[in-house]
């Protein structure tokens, strides 16, 4: 059994696995795998989610697909969605009914995931956590 994330470069193809591993695996009884699907920024992934979602969704041994994007990098977003609550309710409820399956969802980034990561230096090997400035312990 596995998740399926999509992801929109290639930091978070490199660094979400194991963040989210770290997070997820202690929650469940028994651990899942998670296949993390890249695609090449924003307009692709909105582009092709929706078939790739259906397509890995019709697998038997799937839980689920997970999208994730930065809330302020898509300009999909009705000219009267200036908020981000607003933003955020729009993209998810369009993104996740052309998908139409309950096993979909679409989760926004409200800071950079570069940010996620930033704010746990212990994922990184310790040659690139020796490198980083002090300053990251409080990345936003």
């Amino acid at each position: 059994m596995k998740f399926v994330l999509f992801v929109e470069g290639h930091t978070e193809k490199k660094a979400l696995p194991s963040f989210l591993k770290r997070w997820i695996d202690p929650k469940l009884e028994q651990r899942v795998g998670l296949k993390v699907v890249r695609f090449d920024g924003w307009p692709e992934l909105i582009k092709d989610s929706t078939r790739k979602a259906k397509m890995y969704l019709s697998e038997d041994d799937i839980i689920a697909v997970i999208a994730l994007l930065d809330l302020y990098g898509p300009t999909i977003y009705p000219n009267d969605k200036q908020s981000v609550s607003a933003r955020y309710e729009w993209a998810k409820e369009y993104l996740e009914s052309k998908v139409d399956d309950h096993r979909f969802r679409q989760y926004f980034a409200v800071h950079e995931t570069e940010a996620w990561l930033l704010s746990n230096p212990d994922l990184f090997p310790t040659v690139i956590k020796n490198a980083l400035p002090a300053r990251v312990q409080n990345p936003e």
